[in-house]
């Protein structure tokens, strides 16, 4: 009876899977034939789950349930920075004391795609009121076989959105990082860093952060010592770049206010 039971379970999973999830399967062996990497089947099945699933728009919903307890217990400071994206912003730990005197607010979450900020911008951007924010996110759509163009009409769309319900808001993207996990995908993280520079240069309250000749050796490859151990998230070497290199961008536009 377990056996069958199995058996049943595994077809579910297996044969029963949604048309996305097919046009998935087909991505990810693009993906593993470009890159010269090989899975099973069945591992290529799992991640095409994974990867249909990541891509729904409320992923996150109870992180950002989370954070609205947290809002409703003590609400933010309005008109202050405010830093959202992906987990490079969540692990930011010392973002606090690296960017004093300036009052920011922290609402990175986990491995999340612009697609997922834009869905929530009413609930974690736009009640704060920010007068400045510090956007880091794109490299997870991209590792989730997201096409470059996609990626950066939602960054359009996040960008409208500011513009939209708070007009007076800057904006500064921290550019995609390099890193040695993701190495596979550098062509397409700096189209996707490009996009952003070039539409900067055109709109007077968007500021692009280039950090990616900052973290790299002199053979163009990601430096090692900026990163744990999964090569992926930095450690605070690359942390303490990114505040030389984000800070003086926020004195800048916003004169700091002691005390």
């Amino acid at each position: 009876m377990q056996k069958i039971f199995v058996t049943l379970f595994l077809s579910l999973l297996f044969f029963s899977c949604s048309e996305q999830v097919y046009e998935y399967e087909e991505m990810v062996r693009q993906e593993l034939k470009a890159t010269n990497q090989t899975m099973t089947e069945v591992e290529i099945k799992k991640w095409a789950i994974y990867l249909s699933k990541w891509s729904e728009p409320n992923f996150y919903q109870a992180t950002i349930e989370e954070f609205k307890k947290v809002d409703l217990q003590n609400f933010p400071k309005k008109n202050s920075i405010l830093f959202i994206g992906s987990s490079s912003i969540v692990y930011w730990k010392t973002l606090k004391e690296d960017m004093f005197p300036h009052e920011v607010l922290n609402r990175g979450f986990g491995g999340a795609h612009i697609a997922h900020i834009n869905n929530h911008f009413s609930e974690v951007v736009s009640p704060y009121e920010p007068k400045g924010i510090v956007f880091f996110c794109g490299t997870n759509d991209l590792a989730a076989l997201k096409f470059t163009d996609e990626v950066f009409n939602d960054f359009l769309i996040f960008f409208k959105k500011v513009k939209v319900t708070l007009p007076s808001t800057k904006i500064f993207v921290i550019g995609i990082k390099p890193s040695i996990a993701r190495y596979h995908l550098q062509d397409k993280q700096l189209i996707m860093n490009n996009l952003i520079a070039e539409l900067a240069e055109n709109e007077k309250n968007l500021i692009y952060i280039d950090v990616w000749d900052e973290m790299l050796l002199e053979d163009g490859k990601a430096n090692p010592s900026l990163f744990v151990e999964d090569g992926l998230h930095m450690n605070e070497n690359g942390y303490r770049i990114w505040k030389d290199l984000v800070k003086p961008h926020l004195d800048k536009t916003f004169k700091p206010q002691q005390g």
